[in-house]
């Protein structure tokens, strides 16, 4: 089992090319970005944050959206996601529901 590893947002920072106030600020308007944090308070962000983070950048550095527009794209983006695993696990149900329909006759 592969141990997670986890960023400082300092090194965060650097590797996205955002201020630290700014993620900070982006941690409060945004419900998704929860990093860890250590015994010192220090946060830890995961793999996933890092992803989050990256996404809100691009809405909002790139693509010119206000916070609350990022906001809205990335809980549409998230129901997107969503709907696009339950279509794909419904397939596979139908799909082994065909099966087994064909083994019983």
């Amino acid at each position: 089992m592969e141990k997670q590893k986890f960023y400082r947002i300092g090194e965060i920072s650097k590797m996205v090319e955002v201020p630290t106030h700014i993620l900070r600020y982006w941690e409060k308007e945004f419900a998704a970005l929860k990093p860890m944090r250590d015994r010192s308070g220090n946060r830890l962000y995961a793999k996933s944050d890092v992803e989050k983070i990256k996404r809100i950048r691009f809405l909002v550095y790139n693509k010119g959206y206000r916070i609350k527009g990022a906001k809205k794209e990335l809980r549409e983006g998230s129901r997107k996601e969503a709907n696009k695993s339950t279509r794909m696990f419904l397939k596979i149900i139908l799909k082994e529901l065909q099966e087994l329909k064909k083994c019983l006759q």
